[in-house]
């Protein structure tokens, strides 16, 4: 096999094993012998769909969906399924002892880079909205149209709410994508 090929292969296997809930998505797909429709897994896993698309574009490759619109493990999902069932088989204490140090170590920076990003991303925002604030303040002192400023305030305020609110879905749900775009915006840069 030629090795990016090799590579390939093992970036797709190592990406869908590299989240717990797209491992709870194989797991739910291999154990459904005649493959397993959206809703289903939906239900199996209580997630929204948002959640679920995002992993699903993820483990493409991994699984796969059929005529039916089932969803079932390609040859490298099976293999996947495998290698991941493989790593828990006959685990000592004192394995899992060692192990337990130094878990979750991946997990930790992400979110540390990801609430890095949101506390930014807040922070302006609110100061763009004292901006406003401000801006309202000068139009009062010199008589000028309240109404604009209110206006302006106003959607300064819903525009804080929905964007944080979207952040903190985002931060939840979906890390890997917040770093994923600081990325893409070469802000960061990974460790490895």
């Amino acid at each position: 096999m030629a090795r990016d090929l090799r590579e390939g292969v093992e970036d797709a296997v190592l990406q869908a094993l590299g989240h717990r809930e797209r491992r709870n998505i194989l797991e739910v797909v291999a154990s459904s012998g005649d493959g397993v429709l959206y809703s289903d897994i939906l239900h199996e896993l209580g997630m929204n769909t948002g959640k679920l698309n995002y992993h699903l574009k993820l483990l493409e490759g991994v699984i796969e969906k059929d005529d039916s619109r089932r969803y079932r493990l390609t040859d490298l999902g099976s293999r996947a399924v495998r290698l991941l069932r493989g790593l828990t088989e006959d685990l000592d204490e004192e394995s899992v002892r060692r192990f337990s140090s130094v878990r979750g170590t991946g997990d930790e920076f992400v979110q540390g880079v990801v609430g890095w990003y949101f506390n930014l991303v807040i922070a302006l925002l609110f100061t763009a909205m004292m901006g406003a604030v401000v801006f309202v303040a000068i139009m009062m002192r010199r008589d000028l149209d309240l109404a604009l400023g209110y206006g302006v305030i106003g959607s300064m305020v819903v525009g804080f709410v929905l964007a944080s609110r979207w952040l903190l879905k985002v931060k939840r749900e979906a890390p890997e994508m917040v770093v994923g775009f600081l990325q893409r915006l070469g802000l960061y840069r990974n460790r490895g």
